[in-house]
């Protein structure tokens, strides 16, 4: 009975927050583009057809708790905890959304937090991002760049590299950081063969600073196919090879951490 009842209220609080959260959303430069719902926009915004977000449990430093804001996107606050004043506030990100799609189902929360020094917390959100706030300056900074990996259709050593960028700005990403014309010059990968780590073996160029980047619009995607075999030694008789991308986004102003959240199993 009790069960039933907070059912119906959960699915009663949704269908609300739902209306108040469409009412009226903040176009973002692009035509096609909205901004998702931040601080000062209403409040919390759970919406009935994704699951809630997770509570993420605070970090707390001489005093002060610091928390990303249930159910408002990229919300980072700092409380003072005796007094339970309001420090300050950040708002850590800003998704494109694209409006071929439901708006909800592209809101994007924070997912967990991790005391990383006395100064800094780092912040990552439920598409794999991950955010260095500084706490003596009150800013953040991405940390870590999410990317994908996919397997190639009859070519078991080679790989799809795809980047999305879903921000609402221009990114810029250096070209042989990330194999940009399908061959590497430094090693963008960790092989392992039945759990052994395979070294890179192929070319590792010194250069200068680039005289161009790969820039990415906000929706748009790169993608680029990397044939693996000529550069990591793998055994044929290899039964399950992982393969994982990380490697920093060089000479970039976006100098993050490009990475594959979850390894690829080839075979």
């Amino acid at each position: 009975m009790i069960k039933s009842f907070l059912l119906i209220f959960w699915f009663a609080a949704s269908i609300c927050f739902s209306t108040e959260g469409m009412a009226a959303p903040e176009e973002l430069g692009m035509t096609n583009g909205k901004s998702g719902m931040t601080a000062g926009q209403g409040g919390p915004k759970i919406l009935a057809s994704r699951i809630p977000p997770v509570r993420v449990k605070p970090v707390e430093i001489d005093g002060i708790r610091y928390e990303a804001v249930w159910g408002v996107l990229g919300l980072f606050r700092a409380t003072e905890i005796n007094t339970g004043k309001v420090l300050w506030e950040l708002t850590l990100y800003h998704y494109r959304y694209n409006d071929e799609l439901e708006t909800d189902v592209q809101d994007v929360f924070v997912s967990a937090m991790a005391k990383e020094s006395d100064s800094s917390i780092l912040v990552t959100d439920e598409r794999g991002r991950v955010y260095r706030v500084d706490l003596e300056s009150r800013k953040s900074r991405i940390a870590k760049w999410p990317v994908g990996l996919k397997p190639v259709a009859g070519e078991p050593l080679t790989v799809e590299l795809v980047i999305t960028n879903r921000t609402d700005r221009v990114v810029q990403f250096d070209k042989p950081s990330i194999g940009f014309g399908g061959h590497l010059s430094n090693n963008l990968f960790r092989v392992k063969a039945d759990g052994v780590e395979i070294p890179y073996g192929g070319m590792m160029a010194k250069r200068s600073p680039p005289d161009d980047f790969l820039k990415l619009k906000p929706l748009e995607e790169f993608h680029v196919t990397l044939d693996l075999s000529a550069d990591y030694d793998i055994p044929r008789t290899a039964k399950k090879i992982e393969v994982r991308f990380e490697h920093t986004n060089h000479f970039s102003v976006d100098d993050f951490q490009l990475y594959s959240p979850v390894p690829l199993v080839i075979r």
